[in-house]
């Protein structure tokens, strides 16, 4: 079955005959048709006639067959089936039993007694779609776990020899030649730095590399990130109003606001025309300012600059992957990593106008008890 059809194809495991008639006309009943078109129910009376389940998108399962009865009938059918859908029906009515049936591997569990064509259809109907996302988020994650093991075997290993070798000729190196060699080395520390933060979302992404959350001082982590940029820009002034406050994070924060940071720097520094770095047209120093206030359990941080600002119909689309400004000579990535990782925290942000003219980032996120 897929997310488009509406037939199931049903296996019934089911050693008494009168249950199983049951079953057969709850699913003939008319009702089942607001589920799904057709229904297809294959009976078979124990797990050892039980020979390609894998042609069936859900599986009914008694759990008093002969050979086996409780969990063990239940073990027995999690290693022969795999990736179906099973749904446990039983004459008990036990919670224990019940939840130890969902730790075990059953999609659900249903009282032979409170059995009806309606629930018994949406029963089947939304185990086999909760059984549909859950391979498509396993099959996500090994795709993650295979790309970060390239990033960190390939891809962070080689640009480390390129880096090494870089260093190695600026040494012996002199003029435009020496000047070539130090590209080479800072373009690798860029692109070092950038693999360790897609890492990093990649990690977080990722369903068993999910970072703990620790308390994190907010007010040191916000000076932390305000002097990298204040190294990459000496004009730039940053205020930190913030102090004593502590959010539910993790080491990675420190790298979310040093790119809101370096945000406000590189656009805040541009100039009327757009353009930045370099090449743009001579202003004073952007000046950012950092506030914050609490409410019940969030903390909402406001990093307010006083440069050209940002559109109102481009504020969500900053935050998008691989969009980046006019004034910007990078990535896109930065912004994206921002607001993947707000989310993962559990918190949200967004852009407004700055008192002072410029954009201000608003970031909410979850206060330490």
């Amino acid at each position: 079955m897929d997310g488009t059809t509406t037939k199931l194809n049903v296996l019934l495991v089911e050693d008494n005959p009168g249950d199983a008639r049951l079953v057969r006309h709850y699913l003939n009943a008319s009702e089942t048709i607001h589920f799904v078109d057709e229904i297809s129910l294959s009976h078979v009376e124990s797990l050892s006639a039980v020979e390609d389940a894998e042609g069936y998108d859900v599986l009914l399962l008694d759990l008093g067959l002969p050979g086996s009865t409780g969990l063990e009938t239940l073990d027995r059918a999690v290693g022969l089936v795999d990736s179906v859908p099973i749904i446990v029906l039983t004459g008990m009515q036990n919670r224990e039993s019940a939840m130890q049936s969902i730790q075990r591997g059953a999609q659900d569990y249903l009282p032979k007694s409170e059995l009806d064509g309606d629930r018994l259809v949406r029963t089947l109907r939304y185990a086999v779609e909760r059984s549909r996302q859950q391979r498509t988020l396993r099959r996500r994650n090994d795709q993650i776990e295979f790309f970060n093991s390239i990033l960190r075997h390939d891809m962070l290993n080689g640009m480390n020899v390129i880096r090494a070798r870089g260093e190695l000729l600026s040494g012996r190196l002199d003029g435009d030649e020496r000047e070539y060699a130090d590209t080479i080395v800072r373009w690798s520390d860029d692109i070092i730095d950038l693999t360790e933060k897609v890492r990093s979302v990649l990690e977080t992404l990722s369903e068993d590399g999910m970072t703990e959350m620790e308390r994190r001082d907010l007010g040191a982590v916000l000076d932390d990130a305000a002097e990298r940029a204040r190294s990459v820009s000496g004009d730039c002034a940053v205020v930190n109003h913030v102090e004593d406050i502590e959010v539910a994070a993790d080491e990675l924060l420190e790298d979310v606001f040093g790119n809101l940071f370096m945000n406000a720097v590189e656009h805040g520094s541009a100039s009327p025309d757009g353009t930045a770095g370099r090449d743009a047209v001579a202003r004073d120093g952007v000046t950012v300012t950092v506030t914050a206030a609490v409410r019940d359990g969030t903390v909402t941080v406001r990093i307010a600059d006083d440069g050209p600002g940002i559109a109102p119909e481009r504020r969500r689309r900053v935050f998008d992957r691989g969009e980046k400004g006019s004034a910007s000579s990078g990535t896109g990535f930065g912004l994206y990593f921002v607001d993947s990782m707000i989310e993962s925290y559990g918190g949200r942000i967004w852009v407004e106008d700055s008192d002072a003219g410029g954009a201000a980032f608003v970031v909410e996120l979850p206060r330490t008890e």
